[in-house]
């Protein structure tokens, strides 16, 4: 039968969430610095910006506190604490051996991941092929534009010669 510690300190793992969530919640709510607050009001002199800073501590301190207190609040509502000594007490009984565990599921995430790549080699292989297949369809007929381009020069020039050839010719009959 499995006993839960009651009110006693928590468990590691009632630690460790406890310390995880502090410290996310700390670098979330300290990740805008006080050179952000100056950059963000650029307008403003300093001794506004010191104000504004000051005031954007209080605001931090306080959301800190109330976040804490709320998560605090819902681990005891939700009793986060007993069950994970529950979990915690069941590990240590079991005696559980995770290592072959691991490995196994290293070896298939090893696996996963090389066919996924292989995969996506082969899509990349696939797409680099249709690129140059593009790209020779659109030099061919870039060349044929050009092709044609110099063959309807050639053909204007063909055609003002044989004006001008028209041209001498009927003042000779005329002429």
């Amino acid at each position: 039968m499995v006993q839960t510690r009651g009110d006693g300190p928590p468990g590691s793992r009632h630690a460790n969430l406890k310390k995880s969530f502090k410290l996310g919640v700390r670098s979330l709510l300290t990740a805008f610095s006080k050179e952000d607050v100056y950059k963000s009001f650029p307008t403003f002199n300093n001794h506004e910006k010191e104000k504004i800073h000051g005031m954007f501590i209080q605001v931090i301190k306080s959301l800190h506190e109330n976040i804490e207190e709320e998560f605090e609040a819902i681990c005891q509502e939700t009793q986060v604490g007993a069950t994970l000594d529950v979990v915690e007490q069941l590990v240590e009984e079991q005696s559980l051996e995770t290592l072959p565990a691991q490995v196994l599921d290293v070896e298939e995430v090893k696996e996963a991941l090389s066919k996924v790549k292989r995969d996506e080699i082969s899509y990349l292989s696939c797409l680099l092929e249709k690129a140059e297949r593009q790209n020779e369809l659109l030099k061919d007929r870039v060349e044929s534009l050009r092709k044609a381009r110099d063959d309807t020069v050639a053909a204007t020039d063909a055609i003002s010669k044989l004006r001008s050839w028209n041209s001498s010719y009927e003042k000779l009959l005329n002429g």
